[in-house]
């Protein structure tokens, strides 16, 4: 059985708390998203709340898009190690949102790649997976100026360096740990003119893990939904408006 038939019942049955520390600019899309697969989002962001509701959570996104400091997200993973996810290692996903482009990025990014728990998935595009590697120059605001074909190597060698899974996305996606690949395709290109699909993919990937036995698993279903959504809006929409509201339905019907 797929891994998204697998886990899609478990979302249904679970309705999973899933606290999105998210960028600012796509937390209603990021809360519909998560709200339309069954999930439950919270998106505490206060530094006096911030590590309580990420260790009550069953589900943990840290997404830097508007970073301002590196202490609340790293309170946020501290709390992980005695929270409601502790037996499954505190897995939590990280979504380093336009590393490369400026050095508080990096210095964010680096911090959270290191730390303890470290992320289970790491969801990126090719430019940040490559700056995660040291490759600058390849990632302009938060767009990737490389493919998802040209870090799949990368995203490999990053999975081992960090014991993580490797959700790269872009025209064709791939799933990448130290000893497994899946490359996926579909989708439609209008995707990548609706602000926020990235944090959706990254808050996706942060419900399948919570109710997933297996980080890799939890990846390949969150694009597997992501890119089938895709098709399905692609088909009813002509514009970028239009497209979001029916790829909010797509996965709405797909987690009926």
């Amino acid at each position: 059985m797929s891994a998204i038939a697998t886990l899609l019942p478990r979302l249904r049955a679970e309705h999973p708390l899933v606290h999105a520390v998210t960028n600012p600019v796509t937390q209603l899309f990021v809360a519909d998203a998560l709200n339309a697969v069954s999930a439950r989002p919270i998106m505490a962001t206060g530094i006096d709340e911030i590590a309580e509701i990420s260790a009550g959570a069953a589900g943990l996104l840290i997404n830097i898009g508007v970073p301002q400091s590196v202490e609340p997200y790293a309170a946020a993973v501290s709390a992980r190690k005695g929270g409601q996810n502790a037996s499954k290692g505190g897995g939590w996903v990280l979504d380093p949102v336009g590393v490369g482009a400026s050095p508080l990025r990096d210095r964010i990014a680096a911090s959270l790649l290191t730390s303890k728990p470290g992320p289970a998935i790491i969801r990126a595009n090719a430019g940040e997976v490559l700056a995660l590697a040291g490759q600058a120059g390849l990632t302009e605001g938060v767009d990737s100026l490389a493919s998802a074909e040209e870090a799949a190597g990368v995203a490999k060698m990053l999975a081992e360096k960090h014991g993580s899974v490797v959700a790269l996305t872009g025209a064709t996606d791939f799933v990448v740990s130290g000893s497994r690949v899946v490359r996926l395709t579909g989708g439609d290109p209008m995707m990548a003119r609706v602000t926020g699909m990235g944090c959706v993919a990254s808050a996706l990937c942060a419900a399948f893990l919570a109710v997933a036995d297996d980080p890799f698993d939890a990846a390949v279903a969150a694009l597997h939904l992501m890119s089938g959504a895709g098709d399905h809006a692609t088909a009813t929409t002509n514009g970028p408006g239009s497209f979001r509201t029916a790829f909010l339905d797509a996965l709405h019907a797909a987690a009926a």
